[in-house]
């Protein structure tokens, strides 16, 4: 793919430092991208477990062996995780290495605490799987409103390379070096900002 880049592109230095970090420019953001795809999965489906934690609760049984029935009934890589975090809580008064993912280390904390307070287990988890729930849907609506940007920065990416290559092919590579890199540096600026700055903005949704 580099070396396709490198022929393609016009003979200049800043080409072909362009072609050698493009790939590996897109290869991180699609490594990202499935990161936070598999810890949006992921949150999904603790939202569900937390359900099925709750009715078995309310039908009697305590907190320990609702949450231990239901991962049992989870499929293998959700056992995997959720073991490991039920394990966590359970022997949680020895010193133990805290979970790195912050959001695996609130659901620790705040099993921990149901667990020692079982008289208040019920009313503690139906809060956080509420908490998790409105949290959910506004990632839900907001995603969708980024769902919509991107889909125009495809659409104005696609048309500010077809105008970038008519220029080169008309007016010549050498002939306009300078105002073409910084043109293409500046517009790459902005649909990175686009893609991973868009991210923390406050949308109204």
């Amino acid at each position: 793919c580099v070396f396709a880049l490198i022929i393609a592109l016009p003979h200049s230095r800043s080409m072909m430092w362009l072609a050698i970090f493009s790939p590996l420019i897109a290869f991180t953001i699609l490594l990202c991208t499935l990161v936070k795809l598999r810890s949006r999965t992921f949150k999904c489906d603790v939202l569900r477990v937390l359900t099925l934690v709750l009715l078995k609760m309310k039908s009697g049984r305590s907190f320990r062996q609702s949450l231990s029935e239901t991962i049992s009934e989870c499929d293998t890589h959700l056992r995997s995780k959720l073991s490991d975090l039920a394990s966590s809580v359970a022997f949680s008064q020895q010193n133990q290495r805290l979970p790195a993912d912050l959001f695996v280390r609130e659901l620790f904390d705040e099993f921990v605490e149901i667990d020692r307070h079982p008289h208040a287990s019920v009313r503690r988890l139906t809060v956080l799987r509420d908490k998790l729930k409105v949290e959910e849907d506004f990632r839900r609506r907001s995603g969708q409103v980024l769902a919509r940007l991107r889909a125009q920065s495809f659409v104005m990416s696609g048309l500010y390379l077809a105008v970038w290559c008519f220029m080169i092919f008309k007016f010549g590579w050498r002939e306009n070096v300078n105002s073409l890199s910084l043109s293409f540096a500046l517009f790459f600026i902005g649909v990175l900002w686009m893609w991973v700055g868009g991210k923390r903005l406050k949308w109204k949704v």
